[in-house]
């Protein structure tokens, strides 16, 4: 695995060697990769955090973590240090938020609180104690802070090789995890209980899981603080729930957002003075947010307001059919399924009579089967049905039909109240369930009272 990271960090590097006349310097492609690592990690772990609705629990291991920051540096005071070794400030962070986790399955499993007042109690507490520690190194004359302000709020700038080559092995390690147990933890997540039940080792997935979570925060600390991480690991799978229903497909796009957010931040940061490469990351995310939320192709505004209007205006059409067959029919020139190329003209005065339509909702919905060749407009402004329009509205026709036959008969509703309720469900109905609904009636002996052309079962 070192060796794997080791042959990327010397491609990331050669690249900057070849194009060290770009825009671009070393620290800041080193930067921008480390961000885009971190980004594309805490994506795909955040997907499951989601899932198991323990958002927080990320911003409750950051916060933990806050303490072992600053117990790990009055430590290296006393030893003599002068507590600014990162391997031990990232150490004693680590062990923190193991304690603090430890104690979220504690209380979850010992006590009947809840799962957010429990992830509240534990933030709470562990940040309050961080703060005092925060307080006791203020008054350290050797170390003056130590800079640990930085693990707060992250300073990407300080990022090194080594930096970069921790966050790869990382990325490797919580990645390929994920990938390996990726059918475990989609049953742990979707249903807990299901999958302790059937033998699943769901302490063992929790304990992957909540390592998973500490790995992001810990490695993510020099990039954009362990505040600000708990964003990468809530933003980017909240968006991607926008763009897909399905588990694997969300981890892959929840990364990818995650990694863009990443490198947006920091290339940001890079042309904004006195903007921080760790705030910038995260309003890049809250952008990619934004976007998903208005044009993502599963839930997005834009997407579910434009998926309405289509259905509005295709169950608009099916009743301009079949106002247009009914109104034929009471005259007594009921379209033919077969041989007839064009009905009877009908004005659309008439129609507007017939369901009391507004006039530009109507010429909307005739504009709409006139490009669907269903129907034409003839020299006095009639409207005709072509051939297939004949056949379109016969199908329109028998499914209203059946459906206002199935509330007659089973259930107790007013005329008005079945035309009404035909006229909301018959556009969900497919050609099966129709069949099906008219073979049922026919062996209750139901009689169903539907013209012989609208009627494809009976006639055969």
């Amino acid at each position: 695995m070192v060796g794997e990271v080791g042959r990327v960090w010397g491609m990331v590097r050669a690249s900057s060697l070849a194009y060290s006349g770009s825009m671009f310097d070393y620290n800041t492609r080193l930067v921008t990769f480390s961000a885009g690592l971190l980004g594309c990690m805490a994506g795909a772990v955040g997907v499951y955090l989601l899932l198991r609705r323990r958002s927080l629990l990320g911003d409750t291991i950051c916060h933990a973590s806050l303490p072992g920051l600053g117990l790990s540096f009055l430590v290296q005071v006393l030893l003599g240090g002068n507590g600014r070794n990162l391997g031990a400030l990232l150490l004693g962070a680590a062990l923190s938020g193991i304690v603090g986790a430890i104690g979220v399955l504690l209380l979850g499993k010992f006590t009947r609180l809840k799962p957010d007042a429990i992830l509240a109690t534990i933030l709470s507490v562990f940040f309050g104690l961080g703060m005092v520690l925060f307080g006791v190194v203020q008054q350290v004359p050797e170390g003056n802070a130590a800079g640990l302000e930085n693990f707060i709020l992250g300073k990407s700038a300080s990022i090194v090789e080594s930096d970069f080559q921790m966050l790869g092995v990382a990325s490797i390690a919580v990645l390929s995890t994920l990938w390996l147990c990726r059918k475990e933890l989609q049953v742990f997540c979707f249903d807990t209980n299901f999958a302790s039940s059937t033998g699943w080792p769901v302490l063992l997935l929790d304990l992957i899981l909540l390592t998973s979570v500490l790995i992001v925060v810990i490695v993510g600390a020099n990039v954009v603080g362990v505040i600000l991480v708990v964003a990468l690991m809530v933003i980017p799978p909240v968006a991607a729930r926008f763009w897909t229903s399905q588990l694997q497909r969300t981890v892959c796009i929840s990364a990818f957002l995650g990694g863009m957010a990443g490198v947006l931040g920091s290339i940001a940061s890079l042309y904004m003075d006195h903007m921080p490469t760790g705030p910038s990351i995260v309003l890049a995310a809250a952008l990619l947010f934004s976007i998903s939320l208005l044009f993502g192709k599963e839930k997005g505004l834009v997407w579910r307001a434009w998926s309405f209007s289509a259905l509005k205006n295709e169950a608009d059409s099916e009743h301009v059919l079949r106002s247009i067959f009914e109104v034929l029919e009471s005259l007594g020139q009921q379209p033919q399924p077969h041989g007839q190329t064009r009905s009877e003209g009908i004005a659309p005065s008439t129609l507007i009579r017939t369901r009391s339509w507004d006039g530009i909702r109507l010429k909307r919905a005739i504009d709409s089967i006139c490009r669907e060749g269903w129907a034409v407009r003839n020299s006095s402004g009639e409207i005709a049905l072509t051939a297939s329009g004949i056949q379109a509205s016969l199908k329109s026709v028998r499914r209203h039909r059946l459906l206002e036959l199935y509330f007659a008969n089973l259930a107790d509703l007013s005329p008005a109240a079945l035309d009404r309720g035909a006229d909301v469900l018959e556009h969900a109905l497919d050609d099966e369930m129709l069949a099906k609904l008219e073979q049922d009636f026919i062996s209750m002996g139901i009689k169903i009272d539907v013209p012989e052309s609208v009627h494809p079962l009976l006639s055969d």
